[in-house]
């Protein structure tokens, strides 16, 4: 009797326990409630906007040279040093610094012909040529510049590029950025009216600088003959852009 009691009293005590286990436990039990997600997403546009401003040219650079053919190479390249020493002195002496003269390229080569008789290349003397390039600070300076160079020996002249100096450059991206952003806002501010909201605030702001490059007057090679008049130069206008992609929060 008392075997049987004792049973009894360990399966109630089991009962309990198994009980106790599926109230506690979150896998067995009932589930606890979730809380809710409070988080709210606030809603952006992504726009992007561009400002172009025209700027006149401040800049020339003038790249020209002297070529000289010879039967020897020291006779080559005296004749060929003589003319760019007599080319640069007229330069300084117009007004340009040292520091706006820049060689560009210096070549002394052998020149060869072709003998029928032997059916070899023979020597037939030395090419040498030396190629600079001048910045002229004033525009209008540029033709005559032309001129100088060739009336003092020059037989080629390779291209004239108009550019703006780095003050001038900075000063327009700048205004040019202001204008990118504006024309980003116009358009941040239609779509934001379309959906019933009103702009907020900024969130990101990537800028797009894109690329600037000087306008060339000459690309290719150019005789110029000594005596010549000054060259009509018209350096127009170059065209600074820049761009902006920017989020909105509204």
């Amino acid at each position: 009797m008392k075997k049987r009691f004792a049973f009894v009293a360990l399966q109630s005590i089991a009962i309990i326990a198994v009980a106790a286990i599926i109230a506690f436990s979150p896998a067995l039990g009932a589930r606890q409630p979730v809380k809710a997600d409070t988080t709210t997403t606030v809603p952006t546009v992504s726009v992007t906007g561009t400002g172009k401003i025209m700027v006149k040219p401040t800049i020339a650079r003038i790249s020209f040279g002297v070529f000289t053919s010879k039967s020897t190479s020291s006779a080559a390249q005296t004749e060929n040093d003589t003319i760019m020493s007599k080319i640069t002195a007229a330069l300084k002496a117009a007004g340009i610094k040292e520091e706006d003269i820049q060689t560009t390229g210096y070549t002394l080569q052998p020149r060869y012909v072709w003998n029928k008789v032997t059916g070899k290349s023979v020597l037939d003397g030395y090419d040498m040529n030396h190629t600079m390039t001048v910045t002229v600070h004033n525009i209008n300076d540029a033709g005559k510049t032309v001129s100088l160079i060739a009336d003092n020996g020059a037989n080629t002249v390779s291209g004239i590029s108009f550019e703006v100096d780095d003050a001038t450059l900075e000063q327009t991206k700048l205004a040019a950025l202001n204008l990118a952003m504006a024309s980003a806002r116009k358009r941040a501010d239609v779509v934001a009216k379309a959906a019933g909201k009103t702009i907020l605030s900024v969130q990101t702001v990537n800028v797009n600088e894109n690329t600037y490059t000087p306008y060339m007057f000459k690309a290719a090679d150019t005789t110029v003959a000594s005596g010549s008049a000054p060259a009509p130069v018209e350096a127009g206008t170059l065209d600074v852009e820049m761009s902006v992609s920017v989020i909105y929060l509204f």
